[in-house]
């Protein structure tokens, strides 16, 4: 008997299990939406990132090469849209005959896949490319991509291109809404 004493028992009882189960399920409601806001600030982050590197790249490209390089929005990673969307993705791609297109896959110097749903990037009206001369220069008016949220239609943030060919970012002021309407 004092052997069994020793080891009792070794199992949990249905009290123990309940209260655990309780405390992992407040844990998991309120972690889980917090988690998320985390995942979506990441998200953000990235776009900006990525966006703002992408377009330092083609403007070093462009010096380095001696030839103009464009950066434009894509949805298939070889071709350049027409419209302001740049949440499918861009490309970025050697341009020494001013195209409007890349002259074959080989002049795509980069590709970027979309960032995503939840995030909208719009460029500016009548200016949905870049191009980088030579000097390093983006001549033309500065064009501004605009990060949103398209739950809400709020401005997150902005990348801009000055005519100098500087790429910057941009935080938004709290409130601040779209200039577009979500979707467009």
């Amino acid at each position: 008997m004092a052997q069994d004493a020793r080891y009792g028992s070794r199992g949990f009882t249905l009290a123990e299990l309940m209260v655990t189960l309780a405390v992992l399920a407040v844990t998991v409601t309120v972690g889980v939406p917090a988690f998320a806001g985390v995942l979506q600030r990441a998200r953000e982050a990235n776009a900006y990132h990525l966006l703002t590197a992408s377009l330092a790249t083609a403007r070093l490209a462009a010096v380095k090469t001696g030839a103009a390089v464009t950066a434009c929005p894509s949805s298939d990673g070889a071709t350049c849209r027409r419209d302001l969307v740049w949440d499918d993705g861009w490309i970025v791609y050697a341009d020494p005959g001013a195209d409007d297109q890349p002259a074959n896959a080989a002049a795509v110097l980069q590709r970027v896949d979309g960032i995503g749903a939840g995030i909208a990037l719009r460029s500016t009206r009548g200016r949905h490319r870049v191009r980088f001369t030579p000097d390093g220069w983006s001549y033309g008016s500065n064009l501004s991509i605009r990060l949103c949220a398209e739950k809400d239609a709020r401005l997150l943030g902005k990348v801009v291109v000055n005519n100098a060919g500087r790429p910057r970012s941009e935080r938004a002021e709290a409130g601040e809404s779209c200039p577009y309407a979500p979707g467009a």
